[in-house]
């Protein structure tokens, strides 16, 4: 066997240590523990390639000229390294490395800058926070205290934008309005003025001073709506800007507009204006303004909180005095009367000082049963609830009608001129022992209800008119009545028929007059403790916002 017959063995030995060359040249460039030349892998894998060639086709001549190659490769790659310029590859090397850093510090710069420009945008925004928040505090004690601070934040806002004239409106959440709260400076109306209203501008700006928008059809409840910040720059151009007319002063220049959000939604808007005269407002300007008026929506919670607060307390305060008042004008023991039962009931919601019932009994023929709701609450309602006890336990003793008794208290109480609500339902029952009649005048809604005991049906005698103080010459009416044996009177107040159970459902006259009926053989006393039972029951853990008053008179 002749020698040659064993090349194939050195050729495949050849070619897999080609690959292993390239193997180990791609770990060393992976470590960077060397960095081999683009002609090293050219080299090993054109000998691997070539070995492999000649091993299928075993011509010699393949395998040489494979070799020649390389070995051409290889020269090639030594007269670079034997005869280059070592100090012009390393200056090459040292300017793109000077490039590489000059690259890093540019957009370390750059990085720099953005930081910086951050840094004191938020130092902008800490140092109003800060001082708005301040500002908010030392109004806490000063009557209208949001009024105040709306005015100092106006003067802020007009100064750090530079703007001619400012407006601050107000969201009522109640109507669904922006009011106008604060205004300063000059500010052309970018909304349509009422036709009849002349174009002084005295009178156009008294109008803007006291206006109130709609959330729709007008600019400032569009942008209030949509909660966006909105620059506007050419208010010729932008169609939501009304043009009222050729007057030098109702001309529009250029406005910022910007949203006064909190948690809770849109609080109101700020609106800012310049004359169109002057530069227009720009993006920086914009920016300003969100920046104010983010620290304006800051400072006004806790602000509003403490109003809230006081608010509270104080009706707290009032509201305690006002309720031990009146525990202590109600009769602290019904009186005995022959052929007749009474039964009662009076509780006050927190803060609510309304309802009151009296007993006067001025002779045998006629003992007067009153009860009575008055608007309002606290000390305001207590002041008008002394004032119509006071006169109807005066004129309750004259030999005038039930109806004729309320027309006198309700001309008394209208002629006073109090700013505080004097409004009042009343039913008033004069009563004679001696020939069971029953005189009844009612004002308001206090509802009279009446058991016969010949029919066994509870029906409504009560008459709705206005309440007492509204208008001095209502006409009430009587209402006589024959009552028998087993007959029952009883009126209520309307915290008794609308008091709502955790459903928000209402007690009802039907739930009442159910009561009354199926125990009608009770005596007025276990009436009106089975009526209060019942009530509380119904209303549960829910919280109740009026007082609940009822008076049961039942003929023995």
């Amino acid at each position: 066997m002749d020698i040659d017959s064993f090349v194939g063995v050195p050729l495949l030995i050849t070619a897999g240590l080609g690959v292993l060359l390239i193997l180990t040249f791609i770990i060393a460039k992976i470590r960077n523990s060397a960095k081999p030349s683009f002609i090293m892998y050219l080299s090993a894998g054109v000998l691997a390639t070539g070995a492999v060639y000649t091993y299928f086709d075993p011509h010699l001549i393949y395998f040489v000229v494979i070799i020649l190659i390389v070995e051409a490769l290889l020269f090639l790659y030594s007269m670079i390294i034997a005869f280059g310029n070592p100090q012009k590859k390393e200056e090459k090397k040292a300017a793109k490395k000077a490039a590489e850093m000059k690259g890093t510090v540019d957009a370390n710069s750059v990085s720099r800058e953005v930081y910086q420009a951050e840094k004191d945008r938020f130092n902008r925004i800490l140092e109003v926070n800060q001082d708005l928040i301040g500002k908010a505090s030392s109004y806490f004690t000063t009557e209208n205290s949001m009024e105040q601070f709306l005015d100092y934040c106006n003067m802020l806002l007009t100064e750090r934008v530079n703007a001619d004239g400012c407006v601050i409106l107000m969201a009522d959440d109640f109507d669904n309005l922006l009011a106008v709260k604060s205004f300063k400076g000059t500010f052309p109306p970018p909304y349509k003025l009422p036709d009849d209203l002349p174009h002084k501008p005295l009178r156009v700006e008294t109008n803007l001073r006291f206006a109130q928008f709609p959330l729709q059809d007008n600019i400032f409840g569009e942008i209030a709506t949509a909660g966006e910040p909105v620059l506007i720059t050419d208010s010729i151009k932008d169609h939501r800007v009304y043009q009222n007319g050729p007057e030098e002063f109702l001309k529009c220049g250029s406005y910022i507009f910007v949203p006064i959000k909190q948690q809770e939604g849109v609080a109101g808007i700020i609106a800012l204006s310049r004359d169109p005269g002057k530069a227009k407002f720009d993006a920086k300007d914009l920016e300003t303004a969100k920046i104010l008026t983010d620290a304006t929506a800051t400072a006004m919670k806790p602000l509003n909180s403490f109003l809230t607060y006081a608010e509270h307390k104080k009706l707290t305060q009032g509201g305690d005095i006002a309720t031990k008042i009146q525990k202590e004008l109600l009769p602290a023991k019904l009186p005995v009367i022959s052929g007749l039962g009474i039964g009662c009931f009076s509780n006050a919601a927190e803060n609510v000082c309304g309802d009151f019932y009296d007993i006067v009994v001025s002779r045998k023929d006629r003992i007067s049963f009153i009860v009575g709701d008055v608007a309002g609450k606290g000390m305001n309602s207590l002041t008008i609830m002394l004032m119509l006890r006071s006169i109807l336990r005066l004129i309750v003793n004259t030999p005038q009608s039930a109806a004729t008794i309320l027309a006198w208290a309700n001309r008394g109480i209208c002629s006073e001129t109090m700013k505080i609500d004097h409004f009042a339902s009343i039913a008033l029952i004069n009563y004679n022992s001696l020939t069971k009649q029953a005189q009844i005048a009612t004002c308001g809604n206090n509802t009279v209800l009446l058991y016969s005991a010949a029919d066994k049906k509870v029906k409504t005698i009560s008459i709705m008119t206005e309440p007492l103080g509204v208008e001095k010459d209502t006409v009430y009416s009587d209402i006589d009545l024959q009552l028998e044996k087993g007959d029952i009177l009883v009126t209520c107040t309307d915290g008794v028929i609308e008091s709502l159970d955790d459903n928000g459902v209402q007690y009802s006259s039907a739930k009442l007059e159910r009561i009354i009926t199926n125990h009608a053989q009770d005596a007025a006393k276990n009436i009106s403790n089975r009526v209060k039972d019942d009530l509380k029951k119904f209303i549960g853990s829910n919280q109740q916002f009026d007082d609940t008053s009822l008076l049961v008179l039942k003929v023995e």
